[in-house]
């Protein structure tokens, strides 16, 4: 409607302006008027011949003929227009619809996805109930296993041709059985949690691209229309019973989920707006310290340790930012396995573990009490540091007034006046039994002069029922 009312306009403006130009001619073409008496009879017949030609070189049909074909343009320039609009309003209607039908095959996606979310939490939770049978079965049969080794030899020996050894060996029969059952589950179990996970890896990604589906059409919406709109955020049923995918497709937060750890390295996340980081996994336990060779110098600066170094396949320490966000994440114990160069291994284990931020220049603020059941025992070589601050070659941080103990035992650690133990010193392949204090020692082991041969530290949350004891 509004075209066709701009072309009339335009036709009636185009008429007025040649209709006056029409109407203006004849007064140019006039013949002048009569000369005054004392005007020159000559000088008259001058401007007349001047005035002559300009008249004739003016005609009205030649005029007109351009009007008509300006307008005849103009017409046809605005038909062009009007049929260009309408292709375009026919075009929008097409890119309507099919944003409609995007819309609607988005929503019946998401629907398909809570569904798929749904039956894998379902039957993750099934794993998890396997997995607590599991546990108990094992527990049993430890059980009927210490009892087996309870049975002095003579007795089983006498009472093999009564009915109690036959009821026993019927009974180890069926512990026979019941352990080849238990194998054939758990190995059933292990499968069904990698699909498991492997259906997660693929519904997360279709998450992913239907994220970036539902962006782009909000983009291609009108002025006000999706504008600052985010990404969906997709959650299932809350409540009793319900759970959120985003809890659920998450990395895990520590290694006791090490059965999702490939080649023993597992990516954890601590929190959901934390960043997630690669972690190495000892069955449940975190390792935050390993050293097996000289081939790593552990005698860096503090930026090193900050930071973390070395290989999570081979010798490394894991970075006191992340023992920090770890240790603070939950309660943790602490174990520590050393073995010398005759292949002597021994344990330490501490109750709690747990450092400082970087503020407080990472302090061991946390050791709880020493287990002395584990066994054999390495002796207790790290009370001593309990509260000291982190020190580095380049950070001296120590209680000791006229020394650097860093630079003294040739590592880091949390030196207090010194110390006990020093699991960061330098590395000795040769003459470990002289390393003199600069070594890998742990002074309840071997002493301080002997350098170690392996040490790695690990770290486990604990549960309510053992903080509690």
């Amino acid at each position: 409607m509004m075209s066709h009312q701009l072309v009339a306009l335009a036709i009636v403006a185009i008429c007025g302006f040649a209709t006056g130009s029409l109407v203006e001619t004849p007064g140019v073409t006039q013949a002048p008027p009569p000369l005054p008496p004392q005007v020159n009879p000559a000088r008259s017949r001058v401007r007349n011949n001047f005035r002559t030609p300009v008249s004739s070189s003016l005609p009205l049909n030649p005029a007109r003929c351009d009007y008509k074909e300006l307008m005849t343009n103009l017409h046809d320039r605005v038909g062009i227009l009007v049929t260009l609009d309408e292709d375009q309003r026919h075009r929008l209607e097409v890119i309507d619809k099919k944003l409609d039908q995007l819309v609607d095959s988005s929503e019946a996606r998401m629907e398909s996805m809570k569904v798929q979310q749904l039956n894998f939490q379902q039957r993750l939770d099934s794993f998890e109930h396997i997995q607590r049978l599991s546990r108990n079965t094992l527990d049993e049969l430890k059980d009927i296993s210490r009892t087996v080794r309870a049975i002095p030899q003579d007795q089983y020996t006498a009472a093999s041709g009564s009915s109690d050894a036959r009821d026993f060996n019927s009974s180890s029969l069926s512990v026979s059985d019941r352990l080849d059952a238990l194998a054939t589950l758990l190995t059933s179990t292990a499968l069904n949690v990698r699909a498991v996970q492997w259906d997660v890896a693929k519904l997360a990604q279709s998450i992913n691209r239907q994220r970036r589906v539902s962006h782009r059409k909000g983009l291609g919406q009108g002025p006000g229309q999706g504008q600052g709109q985010q990404p969906p955020i997709f959650y299932g049923p809350s409540g009793p019973g319900g759970y959120q995918p985003s809890s659920f497709t998450r990395p895990p937060s520590s290694c006791q989920q090490s059965f999702l750890a490939i080649e023993g390295i597992l990516k954890v996340q601590l929190t959901p707006e934390s960043e997630s980081f690669y972690v190495a996994c000892d069955e449940d336990w975190t390792v935050i310290l390993n050293r097996s060779s000289d081939e790593l110098n552990f005698e860096r600066g503090w930026l090193d340790y900050k930071d973390g170094f070395g290989n999570l396949a081979g010798d490394f320490f894991i970075g006191l930012n992340k023992l920090h966000a770890l240790t603070s994440s939950a309660i943790h114990e602490l174990r520590i396995v050393l073995e010398d160069f005759a292949g002597n291994v021994a344990y330490a284990g501490y109750s709690t573990f747990a450092i400082g931020s970087e503020k407080e220049l990472y302090p061991l603020n946390l050791l709880g009490r020493f287990q002395s059941d584990l066994t054999p025992s390495a002796g207790d070589s790290l009370s001593y540091h309990a509260g000291a601050k982190f020190s580095t070659v380049d950070a001296d941080n120590d209680n000791c007034i006229d020394c650097s103990c860093a630079q003294k035992h040739k590592g880091a650690g949390w030196y207090n006046n010194c110390g006990t133990s020093n699991v960061l010193g330098q590395y000795f392949q040769q003459n470990y039994g002289r390393a003199g204090e600069t070594g890998i020692f742990w002074d309840t082991f071997q002493g301080k002069d002997y350098s170690l041969k392996r040490i790695r530290m690990m770290i486990r949350p604990v549960n309510e029922e053992e903080a509690r004891r």
